[in-house]
């Protein structure tokens, strides 16, 4: 073995490669993929087109979907904040009983 082949990463990425390796022998799962690869080409060719027409539009869009995940984002957080306070009260109220 190599030395420049050592550590971590090469070990994930020999990980990685043999699952889709197994996973791409199933001739079902090679058409699913084909499949969604042809669609997302599609995806990014209309969108190249529409940013080709109207980079600016594209842009307020996109802006408009960042915004959107950043606040479902932000009440993801709320809800794990609210629910670790819960459980740090639950915590101290139990030590101060024992």
């Amino acid at each position: 073995m190599s030395k420049k082949n050592k550590g971590l990463f090469p070990f994930v990425m020999g990980i990685a490669m043999g699952a889709a390796a197994v996973f791409l022998s199933k001739d079902e799962n090679r058409q699913k993929t084909k499949k969604a690869v042809d669609k997302t080409v599609k995806e990014v060719k209309l969108l190249k087109e529409d940013v080709e027409k109207d980079p600016e539009k594209v842009k307020k869009q996109a802006e408009k979907k960042v915004k959107e995940i950043v606040e479902k984002g932000k009440m993801e957080i709320a809800k794990v904040i609210k629910s670790g306070k819960k459980e740090v009260k639950k915590v101290i109220k139990e030590e101060k009983r024992g």
